[in-house]
C-alpha cells in the first residue's frame, strides 16, 4: 500500500518536487519614451509574473470533480487569483522599463 501511495504522489505531486526558478518577463522592443519603475516595483512584477505562470501551469494540470462543490470552488478561486495577478501585471508592469532591473530582481528572488 505504501508503494502505491508513493507512485501516486510521484505522478500527482511532481510539481511540488521541482524547484521553481524566477525568470524575467518577456519584453517587447519599444521605440520612444517608456515609463520606468523602481527596482522594488520591478521585483514585485517579476514575482507576480512567475507566480501567475506557475499557477497557470497548476490550473492546466488540475482535475476538477464537477460533482464536488469544494473541488469546483477551489478551482474557481485559484482561477480568480490567476486573473487578478494577470490584471495587476498588465496594469502595473507591462510596457515598463524592465530589462536590467527585471534580471536583477529575478536573480535576487532566486537567492543569487
Amino acid at each position: 500500500m505504501k508503494n502505491k501511495f508513493l507512485l501516486i504522489c510521484l505522478i500527482g505531486c511532481s510539481s511540488l518536487l521541482i524547484a521553481q526558478e524566477y525568470v524575467t518577463p518577456p519584453i517587447k522592443s519599444t521605440h520612444g519614451s517608456v515609463p520606468v519603475i523602481s527596482d522594488e516595483a520591478m521585483e514585485q512584477c517579476v514575482k507576480i509574473y512567475n507566480e501567475a505562470k506557475w499557477l497557470s501551469e497548476k490550473l492546466n494540470n488540475t482535475h476538477v470533480n464537477q460533482y464536488d462543490n469544494a473541488s469546483v470552488d477551489n478551482y474557481n478561486n485559484q482561477a480568480s487569483k490567476h486573473s487578478q495577478m494577470i490584471n495587476y501585471f498588465n496594469q502595473s508592469c507591462a510596457g515598463k522599463q524592465q530589462s536590467y532591473s527585471a534580471w536583477k530582481a529575478a536573480q535576487k528572488l532566486n537567492g543569487r
